[in-house]
Formats: structure tokens, sequence, C-alpha cells
């Protein structure tokens, strides 16, 4: 039963992250293309999307691991299954930086340095390319 509940977990926070990720991408692009900035409102809304991505990151690193450890009992999957992990890492490490500075530039009552953002997006996008390849050479 608990494999079953982490596999259910485990998706689910796939698709609050992807989602997540996914819509903030979106809107920032039209804000970006129009040359303006998002509302104050929509501005608490993109910080909210980045701390349930975070949240659901970090639920998928521990049913991820909970489901490794319990199916197959190692992390001794093979190079693919390496690859998935460091595309993982890369996906956590870049969003905590973004919820960090978010966190920060709200502090200051200043805007994101969207330079910051714009480098952490593609370290993302990066990790996700490489974290999917990884999981279809792991578990074909």
């Amino acid at each position: 039963m608990i494999i079953y509940t982490c596999k259910f977990l485990h998706l689910i926070s796939l698709f609050i992250a992807g989602g997540g990720g996914v819509g903030s991408a979106v809107i920032q692009s039209i804000y970006k293309k129009e040359g303006t900035a998002p509302e104050p409102h929509l501005a608490r809304g993109f910080k909210i999307l980045a701390f349930l991505s975070l949240l659901a990151i970090i639920t998928m690193w521990v049913t991820g691991i909970t489901l490794l450890l319990l199916i197959y009992g190692s992390f001794n999957l093979g190079w693919a299954f390496h690859i998935k992990l460091f595309g993982a890492t890369l996906i956590l490490i870049t969003s905590v930086f973004i919820n960090a500075h978010l966190y920060i530039s709200a502090k200051k009552s200043s805007f994101p340095n969207q330079k910051y953002i714009n480098n952490s997006a593609s370290l993302s996008r990066l990790g996700v390319i490489l974290a999917i390849a990884g999981a279809i050479g792991s578990f074909v």
C-alpha cells in the first residue's frame, strides 16, 4: 500500500510542479513581451506558485527515494538513472534559489533580478530534459 501511496503523491507532485513552472513561464513571457511588470496581486501569485512547486519537488524527492529503496533496494540503477538524479538535482537547486531570491526581493521591496530568474529557468529546463531522458533510459 505504501508503494501505491508514494506513486500517487509522486505523480500528483509532478503535475503541481510542472503546472506551476509552465504557468508562471507563460504569464511572465506575456508581461516581458508587453514590457510591463505584473500587478502586485499577480506577483504574489507567482511567489505562491514558486513555493508550491518547491514543496512538490521536495515531495517528489522524498517519495522517489522511498520508491527507489522499496522497489530496487539501492541507487545502483545505471548511468541513465544518475543522469535522472542530476537533472532532478538541478531542478531542486534552481527551485530553492528562485524561492530564496523571491523572498529576499520581497523583504527588500524590490523587483526580482530577471537575469537570475532567466538563468535559473534555463537551468531548470535543462534539469527537466535530463530527468525525463534519464527516467526513460532507466525504467524501460
